[in-house]
């Protein structure tokens, strides 16, 4: 709802679930939102439609571990280190913030 004497702000939006604003829809910095997914797009000085945030708290890895084994992956500048016991449990994630 919109206070009097002010300009309400409306951004680009879907509530189509997993739709995403294309380049073509979206000048450069400007924000779109999927109602639906929760998810907060823009597009970046290269044209590129990138996700700045999501309503969702899991985020996949692409760590692959041997049992026994360590391993560790980068995303978006956060460092992640896992390491998993010989019976091929997790027993220790380190998440470093860049």
């Amino acid at each position: 709802m919109a206070a009097s004497g002010y300009t309400p702000i409306s951004l680009y939006y879907s509530s189509t679930a997993s739709n995403t604003p294309t380049a073509g829809n979206l000048v450069n910095g400007e924000l779109a939102i999927n109602i639906t997914d929760g998810k907060l797009y823009y597009k970046d000085n290269t044209g590129t439609v990138q996700v700045i945030a999501s309503k969702s708290s899991v985020i996949s890895l692409p760590v692959t571990i041997a049992q026994g084994g360590t391993g560790a992956t980068t995303v978006s500048g956060a460092q992640t280190n896992l390491q998993v016991d010989p019976a091929g449990t997790a027993v220790a994630m380190a998440i470093a913030l860049g």
